[in-house]
């Protein structure tokens, strides 16, 4: 089969998708730095991306229903991890998050997580069957899986994290087992909970992130000041941007965290609204067009999990998108697979790897059962 042939497939679009937002991401770390290149942010992507790809390869190798099999091994594995970094784990802007493996790499437990979260709530949702009729039950049970890993990571304190394994649990909840009165019980808990969060578990830069979303103009030289200077970069990329390594927000330190939250930022600086619409396309395709194949899924742990990974990536690419342009409040979440991360890069390509392997096997395990 020719390589344009295996193109065509459903499952290969996408891989080639991801693969696509890879290699813009090297790109743009690649154009921001003017240091030696082994010591650069962007050989380390690449290492990490041949550690990413090779970790498809074997999700690849999977038969689907071995999905199902792994799923409780690997929501115990994400506990260990949690509970792993808060011993030995490395502090890094305040939060205790990172597991450093050699001199070069560390791992971050809480982007595993959020993948194990998802392959959980799925199988006990296609598991759960007859065991109970009522809503209030499969909320409470479905939101059961979610409490303990997120406590763990609040406990790093990691905000961004936390929150980010709070929606996309309840995205795929909800989306199963849509009920209004349970819905509004559930924000009206998460409501009552916000003021214990506030006053207890958040550190203060947390919370003046938090005021200063509202209005960054009033400490434009503190915690207003990365809102204020993404905003500047997006601006002044215009059409066609201002061309490959001449992103002055970048190159002279004025944007930090240019190469993980503001990934976006310096990238739209540098190839204007043209070359930001390319990278916002392929991310709409990644979400859009796994979606497309779930009326046709008759399995429902399958489709929970297509659900899931596809919200894994909607959310983080949407919520970096909105912290980019002052929509919401910086909380240090990656635009998975281009930001700078080994953690995220590596358990964006897994929850890649997933959705290709249901959209191209699915039909051989509804009629085979492999």
């Amino acid at each position: 089969m020719s390589l344009l042939q295996l193109a065509r497939k459903p499952e290969y679009k996408i891989i080639l998708a991801g693969l696509s937002i890879m290699f813009l991401s090297f790109i743009n770390l690649l154009f921001l730095e003017e240091v030696d290149f082994l010591s650069s942010y962007s050989f380390k992507q690449l290492i990490w991306i041949f550690i990413a790809i090779l970790g498809s390869l074997v999700i690849r190798t999977l038969r689907l229903r071995m999905l199902k099999d792994i799923s409780v091994p690997i929501y115990i594995l994400s506990l260990m991890l949690l509970i792993l970094v808060l011993l030995i784990g490395e502090r890094v802007s305040g939060s205790k998050s990172w597991i450093q493996i050699g001199g070069l790499l560390s791992f971050q437990p809480s982007e595993f997580a959020k993948i194990a979260l998802v392959f959980i709530i799925a199988k006990f949702y296609s598991e759960l069957g007859s065991y109970s009729k009522s809503y209030i039950i499969k909320y409470i049970l479905g939101l059961g899986f979610f409490v303990l890993p997120f406590l763990l990571i609040v406990m790093q304190p990691d905000l961004g994290s936390g929150f980010m394994l709070l929606i996309v649990a309840l995205s795929v909840i909800f989306s199963f087992s849509y009920n209004q009165k349970i819905l509004l019980a559930v924000v009206l808990f998460f409501g009552l909970c916000a003021v214990p969060i506030w006053n207890y578990a958040l550190e203060d830069y947390q919370k003046e992130r938090i005021i200063n979303f509202v209005d960054p103009e009033a400490d434009p030289s503190g915690h207003g000041y990365n809102a204020i200077q993404s905003k500047i970069a997006i601006g002044s990329g215009k059409i066609f941007g201002k061309g490959l390594g001449k992103s002055s927000q970048g190159k002279f330190k004025f944007l930090p965290e240019k190469h993980t939250d503001f990934a976006f930022s310096v990238w739209a600086e540098q190839t204007g609204l043209l070359g930001s619409t390319i990278l916002l396309a392929l991310f709409a395709f990644l979400v859009i067009y796994p979606l497309s194949f779930l009326n046709k899924i008759n399995d429902q742990f399958l489709q929970v999990l297509l659900f899931g990974m596809c919200s894994y990536f909607f959310f983080h690419f949407a919520i970096n998108i909105c912290m980019t342009i002052g929509l919401f409040p910086i909380v240090g979440i990656p635009m998975v697979m281009f930001s700078y991360g080994g953690s995220s890069l590596l358990c964006a390509t897994i929850a890649l790897a997933v959705i290709s392997l249901i959209i191209g096997d699915h039909q051989n395990y509804e009629t085979l059962g492999v």
